[in-house]
Order: structure tokens, then sequence, then C-alpha cells
């Protein structure tokens, strides 16, 4: 389900990047006065996408990612096109933590963000495209920007108006009206302690990265406690695409989540279980994660300097999580990614009860030839009200089929009501 699509990426530290006398990182702030800097993005099913000149020559988008401690570019030829050193080959282990893949190190890499700031630093460059993320997301996406860019400043994200902006900790005060949580800066990375109860009664205290990278609402790993059950109605698929492929999980509701004094209930959460083994003790040092789509209905200030998160609900707070009600899982292809293809149906979804299969592709979608949409704009549609009709026409092995499935929930009725999906 396009909602649940995210980016895990682990690495391994100890052989990862140069050391810091080897990387020259620099950043160029403007005006040496100014007290802040702000970039307007774009918000893509709950991806946050910025505009970078790789090099400050070539136009790039990248994916804003608080969870990632190194900023990478996915496609190798963006780096061989501008000419960018390469530095030595390193592994990196996909989100599976057995999956080894390799990246090459471009030291001091030049990034102009939205032609405000300059930075000089190294960057990872991905042998190959492992993400596909422009399939997922039916746009260019080029890189991922990460924490070494961004962990010097105050991080200011703006849901409300779209934009983000980097605060100098000098020029920073404590800010009033809002909710100020204690949280641990890892690597460059932002942890938090935040209680969860999963069937009503127990409640425990669990690790969380705060993770603006992850389009979801929140994932548990199994096995990381033995308080962490999967609630007895799943959803099996695909979680989303790490380094090392698809990412196979499930989709369920917790009872109740606390985000400081913010209570979610009824809370839709991705799981995903790993094999607890010496592998686990290298990289797993958190029970799950906060994605953006929770992160999406606070304006955020994260403290890195100071160890501080600051939260201050916006006007979507009390709205409901969108969760796909079809079953279809689609991406995009061809050189204007308007070619919608279905890569997934899910069992006994109402997109497999009308006969949909993957491999199919979308001709028509509600009347309308598919071009007049894009990927961003159908998945949210199909994210809708219970009820509503889909009509497609569908082209299989040169055929076109036409078909129509009404909107459903995908999980049994429950008696928790807010901020769910029903």
């Amino acid at each position: 389900m396009r909602s649940i699509f995210f980016i895990i990426i682990l690495m391994v530290l100890s052989v990862l990047m140069p050391s810091k006398a080897q990387e020259l990182r620099q950043f160029s702030f403007g005006d040496i006065y100014k007290k802040s800097i702000r970039f307007d993005f774009q918000n893509v099913q709950n991806f946050i996408i910025l505009d970078i000149k790789l090099e400050n020559i070539l136009p790039s988008k990248f994916i804003f990612d608080t969870g990632s401690e190194y900023t990478i570019i996915i496609k190798k030829e963006l780096a061989f096109l501008l000419n960018m050193d390469y530095f030595r080959s390193i592994p990196l282990y996909g989100s599976d933590l057995s999956t080894k893949v390799y990246a090459f190190i471009s030291r001091n890499a030049t990034m102009n963000i939205d032609e405000k700031l300059m930075v000089r630093s190294n960057v990872l460059v991905l042998e190959s495209d492992f993400l596909h993320l422009d399939e997922m997301l039916g746009m260019q996406i080029d890189g991922i920007l990460g924490a070494n860019v961004f962990n010097r400043y105050v991080l200011h994200i703006n849901n409300r108006k779209n934009y983000i902006e980097f605060i100098k900790k000098e020029h920073f005060a404590t800010k009033k009206n809002y909710v100020e949580l204690p949280i641990e800066v890892d690597k460059g990375k932002p942890y938090i302690i935040s209680n969860i109860s999963l069937d009503g009664e127990q409640v425990r205290a669990l690790k969380f990265l705060i993770d603006s990278g992850s389009a979801i609402p929140m994932l548990l790993y199994n096995n990381t406690s033995e308080f962490i059950e999967m609630p007895e109605n799943v959803i099996p698929g695909n979680l989303g695409m790490g380094l090392g492929g698809m990412l196979e999980g499930y989709l369920g509701k917790i009872h109740e989540f606390n985000f400081g004094p913010y209570d979610f209930t009824n809370l839709v959460t991705s799981f995903q279980e790993f094999e607890v083994d010496s592998m686990n003790q290298l990289f797993l040092n958190r029970n799950g994660l906060i994605g953006n789509s929770l992160l999406s209905r606070f304006d955020v200030y994260i403290d890195y300097p100071g160890e501080k998160l600051y939260l201050k609900p916006n006007k979507n707070y009390n709205d409901r999580f969108r969760v796909d009600r079809s079953g279809l899982i689609l991406i995009a292809t061809g050189p204007d990614f308007n070619n919608i293809l279905v890569q997934k149906v899910i069992e006994g979804s109402p997109a497999d009860e009308a006969g949909i299969k993957a491999g199919d592709v979308l001709h028509r979608f509600k009347f309308w030839p598919v071009y007049f949409f894009d990927l961003n704009s159908i998945t949210y549609k199909l994210s809708g009200k219970e009820g509503k009709k889909i009509r497609v026409v569908l082209k299989r092995n040169g055929e076109k089929i036409k078909t129509s499935f009404r909107l459903r929930s995908l999980f049994k009725d429950s008696p928790r009501k807010n901020n769910s999906d029903d």
C-alpha cells in the first residue's frame, strides 16, 4: 500500500566514512549575520522533497531524512556526469540486516540547497539504484539528504507552510506554547523514549527513531522487546523498499501511542520482524521509528546540539491517517512517470475481488485517461472514504478490461476510534 512505503538504510558504521580529519565539511550560510535560513519543500506521499544543485550545477531532488546519518546519491550516473571524486567502495547492510550492497564515498561534494545554503561534505554514492524511489513516488528522486548536513543546527520543520528552517544554535530560544521533550542524538540521528500500549492494558516505554524519511505513522520491530506482539488482525505485504530489496512485514493497529502528552489511539502501525543475533546488537539500537505521517501533524523543532524536541499540533492533528483502501500497490514508469503499473494486489482486497492482477497497466481512472493524473493523486484517491466506487480500465496483454470496486477498510471493525483510518 502506497501510504506505508519508506526507506531504511543501515550501515556498517566502523568502515562507513573517512575520519573527520579526512573530511573538509564547509557551510556557506549566505549572509553570515543571518540567524536562520529557510527552504521550501514539496510533500509527496508524506515524503519531504528538497531541491538541490549537485556541484552547484545539476538540479536534483533529495528526500529530507532525519533517520539517515549520511547524505546519499542514489544515481551513480549523476556522480559520473559531474566527475565527482570517488574515495573508496564500502559495504552497506540492507534493512534485513543481512543483505550486503556497496556504495562509494565521494569526498567533499558540493550541494547547493534551494539556492540558499552551500555545503561541502562527504556523500555516499550507491553502486546501483537499489531503491527505485522514482517508481515509488512517480517523480525524479536523486538522493537522500542526511543528518551530516543539518545536525549542527536547530531544525524547524513547518508542515503547515511546507518549509524547513536551519537555525544557528546561538540564536535559538526555547519555544513558548510548545511541548518540550528530551531526546538522544546518536550519530546525528534523534531518538525519543515514548510510551505505547498494544492491548489497552500494559504500557511500556520503548525507544523510537524520529524519522522524517519514513512515510508511515509508526513502525515496530518485532523481537526487540518481549512486549511487542502483533495484533490479531494484520495485513501481510510489502512495507516498502530498502537497500536489500522489498521489505516484508505486516500492517496492523495498536491501542495507544503517547508522543509526549499527545495520545494517538487505534494507530495504524507497521510491523517488521528481525532475527535477534549478533548483527542485531550492532545495528538495532531502537524498538521502532516514528514516521513523517505522524510528525507532519505537528510544528516540529529538533534541537540537535541541546538534545531537545519541541512539538505543537497543527491544523492536521486530528485528521485520520490515510491508508489505502483498495489493496493496490502501484508504481510509475516511463520517461514522464505517466505509465501506472500494478506492482502487487493484496489478497482478499477490493482490487483483488475486482479481478485486478499484478502487471496490469492503468489505462483510465474514474472515467479519465490515466495521464490526467499523477501517481500521488491516484494513491490519494485510493485512500478515500469507505464505499467510494472506483472505476478503472486496465490493459492486460494488449486487451482492455473494465472493472470497478468500492473502497473499504482492510482491517476488521474496531470499537476504538481516534486518528484511525476508519
